[in-house]
């Protein structure tokens, strides 16, 4: 008797102006497509209104004051999904639904559970401590605010049986109605726009774990490298370089790019690359000084007597010293002139006239006639074994006219030996100095590392604000590890 053909129209409203109680009941993320800014989840539409043409006396049909209809064998609302990702827009009934009818009227329509693909407009900036507001926007499709009148069935949205997601936290709800004119509409009329939204936060231990985890081992692999040779520290620089690479490649497939704002992550990376590079150019520099093995006097000092204390290099200090102080106490001991020997030659022959020859022989050879004395001694102790004498270079006539040239050589001789002792001294000392300035090269990469890490992953989360100070917005706060609904003051 309710359906009948002739007093029941189900494509026709029941009144001039129907009002439709609308209750939403968030109930689980599905999934977040961060590329296309598409957020999934299940949650239940309630819907109730008033059909007079559905009422009847319960005195009449046995006292009964609720009945089962078929969904599709009612008028129902044309509620429709405004952000929807896909064409399943509409909230529509199936034939195994139903809905419960009261006796005065009251039409209550249980939604079964939905699964929503809506538009999120994601804001990266901070990944992995994003927090994203996704919006479900519901209203009529066709029926203006003078005909369908849309209004909240609860004050504070509830959150019963939510299951918690393992990527996303699920901080606040809200919910909020407005009306909308669209001026392309043909009737001069406003539009009810029921707005549910959620505020989640990203669980970062997942992309910490899987990105700045590899990062700073690479990081910490830069630092290694200061203490193996030159060689292999450009091949671990570019090994590195193309795992920064990677991680960068990696990262753009699965976040969305957007260009008003780069997000934590890759700035992240870029800064580990420049890191890497920065190392690697220092290591060019260390080793072309290494090669020239001479450092400005200024840069020795400054190394040896102040770097060193800094860098805790004191060793290297004493080391430089102990090779000056050898090096002037060796120049100190040379003589001032060097032993020149003329070989030992003999002096006289049995035969006075072989040994006539062999003295004007000795003569040319820059040795001094010998005395009659020595000669009469010789012929006496061994007529028939000659004499060998020794002589000084300087004895020789043609070297006393030659003294100015001699003392020309041997003040060179000395010069060059003094030239080559500080040479050596300079050049020790150079690469002690190097090594002391690497050390500190090294500790300024090492503090910038620990300090640039422990300011990202400890200090810039906890500085971000979150939307739960924003006013003007009524937050339903919640707390997923008791499953409850609790004052935004406990969340903040």
């Amino acid at each position: 008797m309710l359906l009948n053909e002739k007093n029941y129209l189900k494509k026709v409203r029941p009144s001039n102006t129907v009002i439709v109680d609308i209750r939403f009941v968030f109930n689980q993320i599905v999934s977040m497509v961060e590329k296309e800014q598409i957020i999934v989840s299940n949650c239940f539409v309630d819907q109730k209104w008033t059909d007079s043409r559905l009422v009847w006396n319960p005195l009449e049909y046995k006292n009964v004051t609720w009945i089962r209809l078929p969904a599709t064998s009612v008028w129902y609302p044309d509620t429709f999904l405004y952000n929807t990702a896909d064409n399943a827009g509409f909230l529509l009934p199936h034939d195994s639904q139903n809905v419960i009818v009261s006796h005065n009227g009251t039409v209550f329509w249980p939604l079964p559970l939905a699964q929503l693909r809506t538009r999120c407009r994601m804001t990266i900036k901070h990944f992995p401590f994003d927090e994203q507001s996704c919006d479900m926007i519901f209203g009529s499709w066709s029926h203006t605010s003078s005909l369908i009148h849309y209004r909240f069935w609860e004050k504070i949205p509830e959150l019963p049986q939510y299951t918690p997601n393992n990527e996303w936290r699920l901080l606040a709800v809200s919910q909020s109605i407005r009306q909308i004119d669209y001026p392309n509409w043909v009737e001069p009329d406003t539009f009810f726009e029921i707005n549910f939204t959620i505020l989640i936060v990203r669980k970062p231990l997942q992309a910490i774990y899987n990105t700045v985890v590899p990062a700073l081992m690479l990081t910490t692999l830069t630092l290694v490298s200061f203490f193996i040779p030159f060689g292999q520290e450009m091949q671990i620089g570019i090994s590195i370089m193309l795992a920064y690479s990677v991680f960068s490649l990696r990262l753009s497939e699965d976040v969305p790019s957007q260009s008003d704002s780069v997000h934590l992550i890759s700035l992240y990376l870029t800064i580990c690359m420049l890191f890497s590079l920065s190392a690697m150019t220092w290591f060019a520099v260390v080793n072309k000084l290494r090669e020239k093995k001479r450092l400005p006097y200024w840069m020795r000092w400054l190394a040896l007597d102040y770097i060193s204390v800094i860098v805790c290099a004191q060793n290297m200090h004493r080391k430089a010293v102990r090779v000056a102080h050898q090096s002037s106490k060796t120049s100190s001991t040379n003589p001032s002139s060097p032993s020149v020997s003329v070989p030992l030659q003999p002096l006289l022959s049995p035969n006075p006239t072989e040994s006539a020859n062999h003295i004007y022989h000795e003569r040319s050879s820059h040795l001094c006639r010998p005395s009659a004395t020595s000669v009469r001694q010789s012929q006496d102790t061994s007529p028939s074994s000659p004499v060998w004498v020794r002589r000084p270079l300087i004895a020789n006539p043609s070297t006393e006219l030659n003294g100015s040239e001699s003392k020309k050589m041997k003040n060179s001789f000395r010069q060059s030996k003094n030239t080559k002792d500080s040479s050596a001294s300079k050049n020790q000392e150079s690469l002690y100095a190097i090594c002391i300035i690497n050390r500190l090269v090294f500790l300024l990469f090492f503090l910038f590392v620990v300090v640039f890490n422990i300011h990202t992953w400890f200090f810039y989360s906890r500085a971000l604000k979150t939307k739960l100070l924003d006013n003007a917005t009524l937050w339903t706060c919640f707390d997923e590890s008791r499953l409850t609904v609790v004052s935004c003051n406990e969340t903040i």
